[in-house]
C-alpha cells in the first residue's frame, strides 16, 4: 500500500465543509486505495463532522489533512480553538451533540489533542485489503461495515470493539501529523 498525504487550509463556512468533504475524497480516490462507496461514505461523513465542529467551536480558518499508512487512512483537522471537544448525549430533537459519537461509530478509533495553536481532532478508518488473495471478498472489500457489527476474516466474526490509543500510538500520530 503506497504512503501518501495532503493536507490544506479552508476557511470557517458551510461551503468550505463541503468542498473539503469532496477534495479528501478526490484525493484517497487518486491515491488508488482499494476503497469501496461504503468507506468513502464514511470517510465523508468522518470530514465533514469534525469540520462542522470545528466550524461550530473555534474561529478562524481549519487545517485538514489526510494520510494513507499502509491500511490506514488517517483524517486530522487542526483549529484554533484550545477547547477539546466533549462528547455528550443528545436529546431526541435536539440538532446537535452526535458528531462525535458518529466518528466513533465510523472509525476504528478517533480522538483530539491540543496543539501549539490550538487542537487536532482525529480519526483512523481501515482500508480494505486487495482482492480474495488478501482475505477480502471480490472487489477489495474485506469485512464488515459499521451497520452489520463488524469485520469479518474468511467469513467468520472478529472482534469489532475500537481500539484505544496507546503512548506509542500518541507517538505515531505525532509522526503522521506533526504539530504546526
Amino acid at each position: 500500500m503506497p504512503h501518501a498525504r495532503v493536507g490544506f487550509t479552508v476557511e470557517a463556512t458551510a461551503a468550505a465543509v463541503r468542498s473539503a468533504r469532496h477534495r479528501v475524497s478526490a484525493a484517497v480516490r487518486s491515491w488508488g486505495a482499494p476503497c469501496d462507496d461504503d468507506l468513502f461514505l464514511r470517510l465523508e461523513l468522518v470530514v465533514s463532522e469534525l469540520l462542522t465542529n470545528g466550524l461550530l467551536h473555534a474561529d478562524g480558518p481549519m487545517t485538514v489533512e489526510v494520510s494513507l499508512e499502509r491500511d490506514f487512512l488517517v483524517v486530522g483537522v487542526l483549529d484554533g480553538s484550545p477547547a477539546l471537544p466533549q462528547p455528550r448525549e443528545a436529546d431526541a430533537d435536539d440538532e446537535r451533540g452526535r458528531g462525535l459519537a458518529l466518528v466513533e461509530a465510523l472509525c476504528l478509533f478517533r480522538g483530539a489533542e491540543p496543539t501549539a495553536s490550538g487542537k487536532r481532532c482525529w480519526a483512523v478508518l481501515p482500508v480494505a485489503a486487495p482482492g480474495p488473495a488478501g482475505g477480502g471478498s471480490p472487489g477489495g472489500a474485506q469485512g464488515g461495515s459499521a451497520r452489520d457489527g463488524g469485520a469479518r476474516d474468511g467469513g467468520a466474526a472478529v472482534d469489532s470493539a475500537r481500539w484505544s490509543v496507546t503512548p506509542a500510538g500518541t507517538r505515531l500520530l505525532s509522526i503522521l501529523f506533526p504539530a504546526p
